[in-house]
Formats: structure tokens, C-alpha cells, sequence
């Protein structure tokens, strides 16, 4: 191996360790490095396995289950647990069911369950509950309030829209905020020692109730999507065990409401530090599906997904052995040159047929709300521009959520409407 090869493994070491764990506001020039360094394929020590940056790579591991599966829970930080502690058992035997970490012909089983949920007639169904949350939070605001635009609207949209869905009482609402951080923080390399084993406890708390909740379902169905979860049969003719079938309701809480979070205050922030992007949206709504889909590929809601090698392969010019873990950088790959037009750009006219971004993943992972959460992010961005034309940012900076290494999200975003 020569110098320059260990040298370039050295600095693409360096830079993965500080996207992980240097608690980075602003990862993306770091991405943009390791993506130009090498042929974008590197090992991490910290992460303990490869790191994928560029598009046709990261397409290729998302494209090709046979060779690239996602039964890696117990591989990777999500399945940190210890085995003498009943919660932490608990947690395992249910988190590692779901069918995000499951491959074929297990995924297919599993996902067969929503195989009429998320059709464009179910997606249409629920616009008008959309925009109705969105009107009542808006309508508690006039120009010029400021406000922490997350809490108290980017947040706030999905978990309610999501928590309709699936069927879950107005009155438990509250709860599931907290439940959603705790359950996306086991899934954070950051999150070790006495924090993990809360973020445990409170996940364990989040199945426990929704297994209790697809019990009742099962002897009082209704019209939501926890009944389906819990009544019908997979393509093999399964009725879901209850802790297995909450495994698959959690999921789609913590993914509709964590996504679409991100989306909104991604967008959002995004509008801001450019105007003209924001004017051109005030002048021409029909812009806004194109300026969600920017926004999903300059600031995809998730940065890094995961895979794991099913048997000796080469990426880029690196043998990948079979067992080993593969972190797929996807902001990295949303804004590879070798694919995009001026990626450093965010284009709110960038043709929608051309901007193929891997936000949403890819292949047989494509995430099943997809439509959704473009929906919501649609419906939120058209009133609050509606209303608040000259949003702009508050007194106070916005702030990322910088050891959320997954999910970059915004901490805070404090606006002037």
C-alpha cells in the first residue's frame, strides 16, 4: 500500500470521526471532502465499518439486497443493549423486528401489511386533516411574532397528522414527542451509558403502549391504521404477534413524525438563508413539490442509513468482506457533482424529473410514507408562506441538533413571521 493511500485512509478516518462524534454544526464541507477524497469509499474505526459518499454508490448498495441486506440491528448502534437487564431484552427482541432491519423474504412479509395504506387515494384521504392542523396552529399567529418555528410547528404537524393515521387517542399526544426522540436517539452512536439506558427505558415504554393499544384493536377494530396493523393478514396469511406488529406501528410513528420534522424545518431554514428562493415561492406556489424535493436532496431529513455486506464485494475500489457494515452517506451522495447540475445550489426550479435524490433511500427501503411527508411538507410551506411572507430568522441563531449524527434536524429555529 503506498504513502498516499494511508495517508488518504488517515484523513478520511479523521473527518468520518469528526462528523461522528465532533459534535459538527455544519457537516456538509466535511462531506464534501471525504466525498473528493480517494474513490468516496473509506473505513471507519469509529463506526467500524465503510463509509459510502457518492451517488452511484450509495444507489448501488440501496439497489442490490442480494448483496447489501438490512438485517443489521444487532451490528450496529442501535443494537447496544445489555442482555441482563429485562428493559433492554425487551427493547432488542422488539426494535430488531421491524421491517426497516429485516431482509427478504421477511421484509416482504412484513411490508405486505401496508400493501393498501399508502395508496394515492389513502394519501389524499387525509389533506384535508393536513391542512386543517396547519390553519389551527398558524391561526395563533400574526406577522411579526417570533417563535421557535420546531416545537411549536414543525413538529407539531406530523406527530399529529401521523398519530390520526394510525388511530392513537388526541389525549396521548403529548407523550409521543418524547417517545419519538428517545426511540430515533438509540439509533445515534453518541447515545452511551446512563442517556442510552433512558432512551431504552422510555422506547420500551413508547411498545408497551402500542402493544397494548393493537390488543384492544384486535377486540374493537376501527377505521385507523393500528386495525390494519393489528388485524391483517401478511401475504402468507400471519396475523402479526402483538409485539411484532408494535414493532412495525413504531416504526411508522417515529419515521412519519422524525421525517417530516426535519423536512419542514430543513425547508424552512433553507428558504430563509434564501430569499429569492422564498420571493420566487410567493410569486409561483406551483414551485413548492420542486423546492420540497430540493430541500430533501440539499438536506435530506436522514444523512446516514446503514446496510451490511451479505458476502465479499467491491465498492468503488475497496473489498468489503462479507459481514462488514456499510454507512451509506446520503447528504453526501444528494449533492455528488458526477450526478447533479451545480449540487452546492439549492434551485427551487431544479426540474423534478432530474433531481433523483436518495432522501427517501432506494429499491426494496423506499420509504413507504414518502408520499406523505412530501405532502405535509408541501401543505406546511404553502401557508406559512402564504401568511408569513417575510419570515425571516429570529434574534436568537438556529441551532442543529449536532450530535444527531442520523437524523440532522434543527434544534431550535427561532423565527421572525
Amino acid at each position: 500500500m503506498s504513502a498516499d493511500v494511508v495517508d488518504t485512509a488517515r484523513e478520511a478516518d479523521r473527518i468520518i470521526t469528526d462528523i461522528v462524534i465532533g459534535g459538527v454544526a455544519d457537516p456538509f464541507p466535511l462531506y464534501e471532502s471525504l466525498r473528493e477524497l480517494g474513490e468516496g469509499v473509506h473505513w471507519s474505526t469509529v463506526m467500524n465499518g465503510w463509509v459510502v459518499t457518492r451517488y452511484a454508490d450509495v444507489l448501488a448498495t440501496c439497489s442490490r439486497p442480494e448483496t447489501f441486506g438490512s438485517d443489521y440491528f444487532f451490528d450496529g448502534p442501535a443494537g447496544l443493549y445489555d442482555p441482563t437487564i429485562a428493559e433492554h431484552r425487551r427493547y432488542a427482541e422488539v426494535s430488531s423486528q421491524n421491517f426497516m432491519v429485516t431482509d427478504p423474504p421477511r421484509h416482504t412479509k412484513l411490508r405486505s401489511l401496508f400493501r393498501n395504506s399508502f395508496t394515492p387515494r389513502s394519501i389524499r384521504s387525509w389533506r384535508a386533516y393536513v391542512e386543517a392542523i396547519t390553519d389551527r396552529l398558524l391561526d395563533a399567529y400574526v406577522p411579526g411574532d417570533r417563535v421557535d418555528l420546531m416545537p411549536e410547528l414543525a413538529a407539531t404537524v406530523p406527530v399529529a397528522v401521523i398519530s390520526r393515521i394510525l388511530g392513537i387517542p388526541d389525549d396521548d399526544l403529548p407523550q409521543f414527542r418524547a417517545w419519538t426522540d428517545a426511540y430515533v436517539d438509540t439509533f445515534n452512536p453518541h447515545t452511551q451509558g446512563d442517556y442510552r439506558d433512558q432512551c431504552i427505558r422510555t422506547t420500551v415504554a413508547l411498545f408497551d403502549y402500542l402493544q397494548d393499544l393493537i390488543e384492544r384493536k384486535r377486540v374493537e377494530p376501527g377505521d385507523d391504521l393500528m386495525t390494519v396493523i393489528a388485524t391483517t393478514p401478511t401475504i402468507d396469511g400471519e396475523i402479526l404477534d402483538p409485539a411484532i406488529a408494535a414493532a412495525q406501528a413504531a416504526l411508522l410513528l417515529v419515521a412519519g413524525n422524525e421525517t417530516t420534522t426535519n423536512l419542514i424545518g430543513n425547508t424552512v431554514a433553507l428558504l430563509i438563508g434564501h430569499p429569492a428562493a422564498k420571493q420566487r415561492l410567493c410569486e409561483r406556489p406551483e414551485l413548492i413539490p420542486n423546492a420540497i424535493e430540493e430541500s430533501l436532496r440539499c438536506d435530506p431529513p436522514f444523512h446516514f442509513d446503514q446496510r451490511k455486506a451479505l458476502h465479499n464485494t467491491i465498492i468503488g475500489n475497496q473489498q468489503v468482506n462479507s459481514g462488514q457494515l456499510i454507512f451509506q452517506l446520503i447528504a453526501a451522495a444528494n449533492r455528488d457533482p458526477r450526478h447533479f447540475e451545480h449540487p452546492g445550489q439549492f434551485d427551487v426550479e431544479r426540474p423534478t424529473a432530474g433531481n433523483r435524490h436518495l432522501a427517501f433511500s432506494h429499491g426494496i427501503h423506499f420509504c413507504l410514507g414518502a408520499p406523505l411527508a412530501r405532502m405535509e411538507g408541501q401543505i406546511v410551506i404553502e401557508k406559512l408562506l402564504q401568511r408569513f411572507p417575510n419570515i425571516t430568522f429570529g434574534d436568537k441563531p438556529p441551532t442543529r441538533k449536532a450530535d444527531a449524527v442520523v437524523a440532522r434536524g434543527w434544534h431550535q429555529l427561532p423565527v421572525a413571521l
